[in-house]
């Protein structure tokens, strides 16, 4: 079987399709495919339309990598998900997947990436997320806050 860098020489990019999953506890799971006019299934499921650039991580040899996605059709709605995920649901990271299919229909992707978002920054109009490997909330902390060591904590 070919891999996807010999499968993408031979054929144009524009077929691919790209979809991509954020999923939470507080907003349920967003299923989107990019660049279509209609709903599409791939997988099962039902994926919405909408426009969006994925810009792959820089193959420059740094450690942390990390991809942007930008909506600008769609940058609304996003924010109105996000107002969802406060309180206590922030202790849970959002779960990103970006998928590349050759059809639709297909009933399962050439490439997945399971990935977690890291940071979200909403313009007037666009959302810009970045998403990495690493899960943000299990970054390493040195220093652990205690009440005993601060008592001023037992006042939050």
């Amino acid at each position: 079987m070919p891999t996807l860098r010999e499968w993408k020489e031979r054929r144009p990019a524009s077929d691919l399709k790209q979809t991509v999953v954020f999923s939470h506890s507080s907003f349920g799971v967003e299923r989107l495919v990019n660049n279509l006019f209609q709903p599409a299934t791939f997988g099962g499921e039902l994926y919405q339309p909408t426009r969006f650039d994925f810009t792959e991580p820089a193959q420059d040899g740094t450690t942390t990598l990390s991809a942007t996605i930008t909506f600008a059709a769609l940058s609304q709605d996003i924010k109105q998900r996000l107002k969802g995920w406060r309180g206590a649901s922030r202790m849970e990271p959002i779960l990103f997947r970006y998928d590349i299919w050759e059809n639709i229909g297909d009933s399962s992707p050439l490439k997945t990436y399971q990935l977690y978002v890291r940071d979200v920054s909403a313009g007037a109009e666009n959302v810009t997320l970045t998403v990495g490997m690493t899960n943000p909330l299990s970054v390493a902390n040195p220093i652990i806050y205690t009440v005993n060591e601060y008592p001023g904590l037992s006042n939050l």
